[in-house]
């Protein structure tokens, strides 16, 4: 990769030693990149905006007070932001979209109109080049979370994200995508998997095909 100046590309290299994705204290970062944390602080904005890293504070909570911060998480990207969808691809985004607010599984008690809107809301990001798995990512389609106002919430997490999606480093070099965190439909044991759909987490329990419901319409996976 390119970096904005020889500390970012330092910077980049002490990342890349803890892993494509991850969590770090920023004096920590300064450690393993040899450099002060002042730097970091002052380099870290060149490499955010390069689109080479994203970061995300990690708040510690309790009874609705915070008690501090947790080291950052991070994520290695490409630079490289994937194209709008064409031809066949973007006649296929209004099913695909409703497809993605189905997996939503905290998104319930909504009006039809709220529903179609959150769909020309999530179709809106899917042209844009928003992968599938991405924006479930982003979306958090587990059952534990819970949301006062539905509609309003997953509009509030679709406008956090970018216009254009970044393709993260792993994918770029693996072709793999970084696991999804899901609830099991069935345990809610929560797992992760980079599978797509509705998948079941392959415990004990979720082997066993007579205590499995599941949406007729919905495409089951069992993990090995």
């Amino acid at each position: 990769m390119v970096a904005p100046d020889p500390t970012c590309a330092k910077c980049l290299v002490a990342l890349a030693a803890i892993g494509w994705e991850g969590q770090v204290h920023m004096e920590e970062l300064a450690k393993i990149a040899g450099v002060s944390l002042r730097t970091i602080e002052r380099h870290r904005p060149h490499l955010v905006r390069a689109d080479l890293v994203a970061f995300r504070p990690v708040p510690i909570r309790e009874n609705g007070k915070n008690l501090g911060r947790r080291p950052d998480r991070f994520t290695l990207l490409s630079g490289f932001t994937t194209p709008r969808l064409e031809g066949a691809a973007l006649e296929a985004v209004p099913a695909l979209a409703e497809s993605i607010i189905d997996r939503v599984r905290w998104f319930v008690g909504v009006t039809n109109e709220e529903r179609a809107l959150a769909a020309k809301s999530v179709a809106w990001c899917l042209r844009n080049g928003w992968p599938e798995d991405a924006l479930l990512r982003a979306l958090d389609a587990t059952e534990n979370r819970q949301a006062y106002r539905p509609n309003g919430y997953l509009d509030k997490l679709l406008r956090k994200l970018p216009a254009q999606y970044v393709i993260p480093a792993r994918q770029m070099v693996t072709q793999r995508t970084a696991p999804r965190r899901l609830d099991c439909a069935i345990c809610d044991t929560p797992f992760k998997t980079t599978m797509p759909g509705h998948v079941l987490c392959g415990g004990a329990v979720c082997l066993r095909p007579e205590l499995a419901v599941i949406p007729p319409a919905a495409t089951v996976y069992k993990l090995a």
